[in-house]
């Protein structure tokens, strides 16, 4: 054993002292990140497939070749390219003395004891600055200006668990198409549901790029922090109406540059505004009238300043009180409409600007 190695052993049992535990040193370790994820004889999608693994079963990390991770697999060795696979216990070494072990990652959070320069760790996730490290059965953090480690890059990204649990706070989604919500706080995780756009939900834990959710009916996940708006206070209880009318929207929206086709109601080929609405509501099993002056017949009367997505906006291009166009309201003064106008074809208006609030009229709620 060389000098260095030796000066680093003495120095692991002599900081785990410290700490009050005893350590013992793990080799890589990773998993699939997903189902029936080949294991090939070479490093090459033309080599040979031994077998396919799964994820939540764990196998020794020997090497990185190019895009490909070298495992042992049976007995023998295989190959899995990187896309489908994830590290999920990384060897490292601490560089710096007194280096301090956080019960959170945060340097505000408590001590738990401090590393000496050269100690083992083995690193299981990172967070911004942070390497979450294996500790006393559980977990603790490092700061990453202080761990080095061969395949700790690799490990996945995870919430910052130094967010305290938070009451009274809540989000709303703010991505058009609907946020999706998963397992853990990565990419590569499990998608439990997708939340549809403007979908309350509790805030749980807040990260930078993460923020742990609990939705309505007790599901608790990861949804991206980028397209959450975390808000104080009291939740506006928001009806189903108004969650499945996102939906609506959402669905509706994947149409926009359909043609304008008068009688139309083909929302691929051509629709006009009463065909565009009928249709779009058509597909969650509704049925409208088919003309807009017959289908503001339909649904409850509601008024513009209470308006919710999924709700039918009616116009008059003529002047009178005659109702000649509909639209889907998508939320944020907007709506969604087949026009044959300047803005030929499905497209999203202003609600409150131009033709729209000059021939504005009413607005109904067909949802419940």
């Amino acid at each position: 054993m060389g000098i260095n190695k030796a000066i680093k052993q003495i120095c692991l049992t002599a900081a785990f002292v410290v700490l009050g535990t005893v350590t013992v040193l793990a080799a890589n370790a990773g998993q699939a990140s997903g189902t029936n994820v080949n294991v090939r004889a070479e490093a090459s999608t033309s080599a040979n497939v031994l077998d396919k693994i799964n994820k939540g079963t764990e196998y020794t990390v020997l090497d990185k070749t190019g895009e490909w991770f070298k495992i042992s697999y049976n007995g023998a060795t295989g190959f899995v390219f990187a896309d489908y696979f994830e590290v999920t216990k990384a060897d490292a070494n601490i560089d710096g003395s007194s280096v301090n072990l956080r019960e959170k990652a945060s340097t505000s959070s408590d001590s738990l004891g401090k590393y000496a320069d050269g100690d083992y760790v083995t690193v299981t996730g990172q967070n911004d600055s942070w390497y979450r490290v294996s500790y006393k059965g559980g977990s603790a953090y490092v700061s990453k200006d202080y761990v080095s480690g061969d395949y700790v890059k690799y490990v996945p990204e995870i919430a910052n668990e130094a967010a305290q649990e938070l009451e009274s706070t809540y989000g709303v989604v703010t991505a058009e198409t609907g946020l999706k919500l998963r397992k853990e706080a990565s990419t590569n995780s499990i998608v439990l549901t997708v939340l549809p756009y403007g979908t309350e939900v509790d805030v749980d834990r807040i990260g930078q790029e993460w923020i742990r959710v609990i939705t309505d009916g007790g599901q608790k996940g990861y949804v991206s922090a980028d397209y959450l708006s975390v808000r104080t206070g009291t939740k506006t209880t928001r009806s189903a109406a108004s969650s499945k009318g996102a939906e609506v929207v959402a669905y509706g929206k994947q149409f926009i540059g359909t043609p304008y086709v008068w009688g139309g109601t083909n929302l691929r080929t051509g629709v006009d505004c009463s065909g565009f609405v009928y249709a779009v509501y058509k597909n969650f099993g509704i049925t409208l009238n088919r003309s807009s002056a017959a289908m503001v017949n339909n649904g409850v009367e509601v008024s513009k300043s209470n308006l919710q997505a999924g709700d039918l906006v009616f116009f008059n291009s003529g002047g009178n009180s005659n109702i000649c166009h509909v639209g889907i309201y998508c939320g944020d003064g907007t709506y969604v409409h087949s026009t044959d106008g300047a803005a030929y074809g499905v497209t999203v208006t202003n609600l409150n600007s131009g033709y729209s609030a000059n021939t504005y009229v009413t607005a109904r709620r067909v949802l419940k």
